[in-house]
């Protein structure tokens, strides 16, 4: 079939796998933001630029270690044509979407004619300030370096929910101190379905850092914008039925799109590329 071409055998994608280059690079990705995050956690400061600066952890982490073991600073693939990164935006957007409506759906119990849907014009205000609150700081770490380089071990589902388990504990301690007012279960959970979506739409894209970028932006604006004022004027479920049904959404749309695509999340678009023919776009 056409796609072995893209995925290997499993011979071919242990030998060009390196264990310790994704340690280190998880280790260097929790220990820049915990030190960059120590003026939020101590109280030291309440400036969003604190904030911002340490979500550029991941990032930093990615370019640290490929300089280690690769000798260069070419760390990600910024994007690859124009056509799959639109392809990937389009396909992220969409299941991201579906799965807001759906959670959004569930939370209702009943006026879904008071649904003010001119809401959604939010998330195209809202997401350029949003990007700098994550999305731009992160997903040259988690989609950028690090998913590629776990699907050359892994299969797509797994290596998704490897950086998803490690992408939501990358939060812990926000979450410890209180920043993020959140259950830490519901929170892994629902992160690590978030990271199914944008590992299919970045291997959709053929690798591109800049899809998943857009793609994290729109989930954190759009998850927020529909579930608190699309659905804002209707009449809800209680908060703890809410928080299960949001992790419970996304986890079952998630469940639905690996299925769909058989476990390989468009992964044969992916391809395997060296360090040194990564493009920088």
């Amino acid at each position: 079939m056409p796609w072995m071409n893209y995925m290997g055998t499993a011979k071919e994608r242990a030998s060009i796998w390196d264990a310790r280059e994704v340690t280190v690079y998880f280790a260097l990705a929790y220990g820049i933001s915990l030190v960059l995050w120590l003026p939020v956690l101590m109280r030291w400061s309440t400036s969003p630029f604190a904030f911002s600066a340490a979500t550029f952890g991941p990032s930093l982490a990615a370019l640290i270690t490929h300089r280690i073991f690769a000798r260069s600073w070419k760390a990600v693939r910024l994007w690859n044509t124009v056509a799959d990164l639109v392809v990937g935006i389009v396909s992220g957007t969409l299941i991201i979407l579906i799965a807001a409506c759906t959670a959004a759906f569930f939370m209702t119990k009943s006026g879904m004619d008071r649904w003010q849907w001119s809401s959604l014009t939010q998330i195209v205000t809202l997401f350029g300030p949003n990007l700098l609150g994550g999305p731009l700081g992160e997903e040259a770490g988690w989609r950028g370096y690090a998913l590629p380089r776990l699907q050359r071990r892994f299969d797509p589902v797994t290596s998704s929910l490897i950086v998803g388990f490690l992408w939501a504990n990358w939060h812990l301690p926000l979450i410890i101190a209180r920043v993020y007012n959140v259950n830490w279960g519901q929170f892994v959970a629902l992160t690590m379905a978030a990271s199914i979506f944008l590992s299919f739409a970045f291997n959709v894209s053929r690798g591109s850092t800049l899809c998943a970028i857009f793609v994290h932006g729109i989930y954190n604006v759009g998850t927020g914008v529909i579930l608190n004022d699309l659905i804002g004027k209707a009449q809800l479920y209680s908060n703890p039925v809410q928080h299960n049904v949001l992790w419970l959404a996304y986890g079952s749309v998630a469940a639905v799109l690996c299925a769909i695509t058989k476990g390989r999340l468009c992964f044969a678009r992916l391809g395997f590329h060296s360090a040194h023919e990564v493009k920088t776009g």
